[in-house]
């Protein structure tokens, strides 16, 4: 378990969803939020929304808890199916894909990607300094992460299509601030978690289709005192971690069958 100080958002996002942190699991920005929490220096692109996977067939239940904790139903049209918000907290359900859903999660955003969050060895369970043995969340890990922000290059956002460039940013900060975490996730991670990452960390590296737009939101966040400068941060951290990555292959391939079982 991952105990860390929250933010103001996981600790909103905790407090909504504690009755069912064992039934769902946090994607998106709070989870790159946890998977940085060590690193306190790291700016990431503000956001309030909380993104959840949720399992299909809990869907009514979660929806009814969201309402009975005073979320109510965004009047943004192209969101208000799947997105509850209070105040400046906005909840985002989403789902894995299913053939037959039925209501409420029918009209949620499904995706057969956020079925890597629903493995258990793509999570983490975190809990909050003021009390470290009791859970409240259940996120998707740093490598899982990564991943998920893989798979999401090049997505635009409703309703004028803009092209969204964080996603590359936040598989930046993860293959910097979080490099340790996600090299030994990957140890361990299963086929898709692993490939979708390694083709994240490639792109960052040889691609400016990837690091463009992640040095732009370094200018940007105020931590690149250029787009040139920024560049050569993301390619370089991309590199380092590939080269990590290869060092751990070429010792698990040298290590002798049964050494350590």
């Amino acid at each position: 378990m991952k105990v860390l100080s929250p933010t103001r958002l996981v600790a909103e996002a905790a407090d909504v969803l504690e009755p069912i942190h064992d039934l769902v699991v946090v994607v998106g920005a709070a989870a790159l939020e946890v998977a940085l929490a060590e690193d306190t220096s790291v700016a990431i692109t503000p956001t309030r929304d909380v993104d959840v996977v949720i399992p299909i067939e809990q869907a009514s239940r979660i929806v009814a808890l969201l309402e009975a904790a005073e979320l109510t139903r965004s009047e943004v049209p192209h969101e208000r199916a799947f997105t509850w918000v209070r105040g400046d907290l906005k909840i985002q359900l989403v789902r894995s894909f299913h053939p037959f859903p039925r209501p409420p999660a029918s009209a949620l955003p499904a995706n057969p990607v956020f079925g890597m969050a629903g493995q258990p060895t793509h999570q983490v369970l975190v809990a909050f300094a003021e009390d470290p043995s009791r859970p409240r969340l259940r996120c998707a890990n740093a490598a899982c992460t990564l991943a998920l922000k893989q798979a999401a290059f090049g997505r635009t956002r409703p309703p004028d299509h803009t092209p969204v460039e964080r996603d590359y940013h936040d598989a930046y900060l993860l293959i910097s601030a979080a490099a340790d975490a996600v090299v030994a996730e990957l140890a361990t991670a299963e086929h898709e978690v692993r490939q979708r990452s390694l083709n994240a960390i490639s792109q960052l590296a040889t691609r400016d289709a990837a690091t463009l737009p992640a040095a732009r939101q370094m200018v940007k966040l105020g931590t690149a005192p250029s787009q040139r400068a920024a560049e050569a941060a993301v390619r370089r951290a991309a590199v380092q971690i590939q080269r990590r990555l290869d060092t751990g292959r070429m010792l698990a391939a040298k290590r002798p069958r049964g050494a350590g079982d």
